[in-house]
């Protein structure tokens, strides 16, 4: 008996020393890059340290935008933009920003793609897809519900559809979308912040899948195993270089710019690039030149056969801009202009009638709710600068990140002077 429980107490210790270390040691430099990427993200806007006069948020298409410091122009802009967050996100992010004593900006703009500012906050978490509910529930519907779909699922499962299996632990879609991006959730809010933003059915799911990361070494175990292996813990002495180097679009699409095999290198490397930008990283980059042209391939004749039905359409979806609403209120509440980017996107989708029919639709929302329209010289550019449906290559980055600078930004500079000489 004194044996088992020195065993129990040698256990226990041994998880003690663990969490401790992990809670004080820079573990996330060995976790999966998408993981470090939120947690560094996170960790910026926690400190406290942001003072741009501008911030950017958007999803993982306007994460190729590359912020600037007053240095270098009228006002410091910072990207803030992270990928597939989903709606609930921005709001949720600035009350954050404010509340960890960052500086308070005085523009905020939003350049998400269509799907997140054109389509509500969307069904809940729980059941992304809507199969179930297009809206969050109170425990009570929810139970009046699933009892009346019978008791075939698991408590947040749904119906099960013929999915494509990345491995082997999705069982329907919903689990799927979770799993690949449910992290971004987790890692970016803490328990008692995703306490405070959801309520039902929603808080529930949300909490149940946050109440583990309590514990760090629960939090960041793909750190923990990539530490195993001392090929991770390795950075070689021209990692810096490497940053130059891969600026230029010949030695990404050569396939010179893949990723580091060691884990803590890698992240260094993405670091030091978001760091270099003020919070720019176009993740397409990282992809292999064979599964980009693969893609691209997709992508085109995918567009191309498409066009031809979307041409034909004549009825259009109501859109909901009530997340655009939502930020106009905070901007007022909090003092800050609230400004609105169009982004690119692949030109064939572009001259779609129900994109023309949003567009127009977004614009009169705009202007009625005096949020300023910012657009690129091009609604629209070749699938060929697209590695797929959302994000840009290498080259579509660079032909953005020039109108942007070039064109864009000074728009918004000399909106933001004349805003402030009349106040």
């Amino acid at each position: 008996m004194r044996f088992r429980w020195a065993g129990f107490l040698i256990l226990a210790l041994f998880f003690m020393i663990l969490e401790i270390v992990v809670r004080y040691y820079p573990i996330h430099f060995l976790e999966q890059p998408e993981i470090f990427f939120i947690n560094l993200k996170q960790k910026f806007v926690e400190s406290g340290s942001g003072k741009e006069d501008i911030i950017v948020l958007g999803d993982s298409r306007s994460m190729a935008l590359p912020g600037y410091s007053s240095f270098n122009a009228p006002y410091s802009v910072y990207n803030h933009s992270l990928p597939a967050m989903g709606a609930n996100y921005y709001r949720s992010f600035l009350d954050k920003y404010w509340r960890s004593g960052n500086k308070p900006p005085k523009m905020v703009v939003f350049a998400g793609t269509s799907f997140l500012y054109s389509n509500g906050y969307g069904p809940p978490l729980y059941d992304q897809n809507g199969f179930g509910t297009l809206k969050n529930e109170s425990l009570f519907e929810y139970i009046q519900r699933r009892w009346k779909e019978g008791l075939k699922r698991k408590i947040f499962g749904s119906p099960k559809v013929d999915i494509i299996q990345y491995s082997g632990k999705q069982r329907d879609r919903d689990q799927m979308l979770w799993e690949f991006f449910g992290h971004r959730y987790l890692h970016q809010f803490s328990f008692l912040e995703l306490m405070d933003q959801y309520k039902g059915v929603e808080r529930i799911f949300i909490l149940a899948k946050s109440a583990p990361l309590l514990y760090h070494s629960y939090k960041f175990r793909g750190a923990i195993r990539n530490a195993s292996s001392l090929e991770n813990w390795s950075v070689s002495q021209n990692w810096r270089a490497k940053l130059e180097f891969c600026e230029a679009c010949e030695n990404i699409e050569s396939g010179l710019c893949k990723p580091s095999i060691s884990q803590r290198e890698d992240n260094l490397v993405i670091e030091a690039k978001i760091q270099k930008d003020s919070g720019k990283y176009n993740i397409s980059n990282r992809l292999r030149p064979e599964i980009i042209a693969f893609s691209k391939l997709r992508v085109a004749e995918e567009y191309k056969n498409r066009t031809e039905v979307e041409l034909k359409k004549a009825s259009f979806p109501a859109y909901d801009f009530s997340v655009l609403l939502d930020l106009k209120r905070w901007a007022d509440e909090k003092g800050v202009l609230l400004g609105f980017l169009y982004m690119p996107w692949i030109d064939l989708a572009e001259s779609w009638p129900e994109t023309q029919d949003r567009k127009k639709k977004l614009i009169d929302f705009l202007q009625k709710n005096q949020i300023p329209f910012f657009e690129f010289p091009a609604a629209g550019y070749p699938s060929y600068q697209f590695v797929d449906e959302i994000h840009y290559d290498c080259r579509g980055e660079k032909r953005l990140a020039k109108e942007w600078e070039e064109t864009v930004l000074p728009k918004i500079f000399s909106f933001l002077i004349s805003m402030q000489k009349s106040n």
